[in-house]
């Protein structure tokens, strides 16, 4: 059998192949993420979630009728939701 693969593109196994991005330490990438996702729930607290669907690009979801169907509901989950909508 030839070596020659034909009109194949290479493969990447991780070997330069690819466009390669500076490799960022575990430590940072996990303080990074943890960053980021105690300021998301922050933000989320502070916030209404209508409006961080809209920015988000959800603005074909009737934002409203959830709205409506989550303030019939009784629970701790549907309170957090909809803190800021009423």
């Amino acid at each position: 059998m030839s070596k020659a693969i034909g009109g194949r593109a290479p493969r990447s196994r991780g070997r330069g192949l690819t466009a390669t991005q500076k490799r960022v330490p575990s430590r940072l990438a996990k303080r990074r993420l943890g960053d980021r996702l105690r300021d998301d729930t922050t933000s989320f607290n502070t916030g209404n979630l209508a409006d961080k669907l809209r920015r988000e690009g959800y603005e074909e979801v009737p934002l409203d009728e959830l709205q409506d169907r989550l303030s019939k509901m009784s629970g701790p989950l549907a309170a957090v939701i909809l803190k800021g909508r009423i």
